[in-house]
């Protein structure tokens, strides 16, 4: 089952955020935008659909739905960060991220899903979440220079 844009605004209400028109189309935007977005991404989505949305909102925003579990940070990058939703039927997946291109991609792997839930085993350690980032270089960047 996938979120709602109502779900959403319902969230926020309840967490005492007034919704604008400009709240509403953000987030009826981040429900359908691609896997990962940054926050210049989302802007620039809603300005090519002719959205007038202020750079502050969306800055303000996101933090806000990060709180509430709506969206999560994926890349806690010095440049920028990128977001995904998170749906409730969504699997645990970890990332790849290209230093050079910034590229994110999504990857399942049940053998490292089996050994972190071991060590918790083992260590008698109940955990409630985990993230997996691995930076390095994707294909089409191998070939290329480093930028510095």
């Amino acid at each position: 089952m996938s979120l709602s844009a109502q779900d959403v605004i319902n969230e926020l209400q309840h967490a005492g955020l007034r919704i604008t028109t400009q709240r509403r189309s953000i987030i009826e935007h981040i429900l359908r935008m691609p896997a990962h977005f940054s926050a210049d991404e989302l802007l620039a989505e809603l300005h090519n659909g002719q959205m007038e949305v202020s750079r502050a909102t969306v800055y303000r925003l996101l933090p806000k739905l990060v709180q509430l579990g709506v969206v999560r940070e994926v890349i806690y990058g010095e440049e920028h960060r990128h977001y995904e939703v998170v749906g409730e039927d969504q699997q645990y997946h970890g990332h790849l991220i290209c230093e050079q291109c910034g590229r994110v991609i999504d990857f399942v792997c049940p053998a490292v899903e089996g050994a972190i839930i071991g060590v918790c085993r083992e260590y008698r350690f109940w955990h409630h979440s985990h993230t997996l980032e691995i930076t390095g270089l994707c294909e089409d960047c191998q070939d290329q220079p480093l930028n510095n």
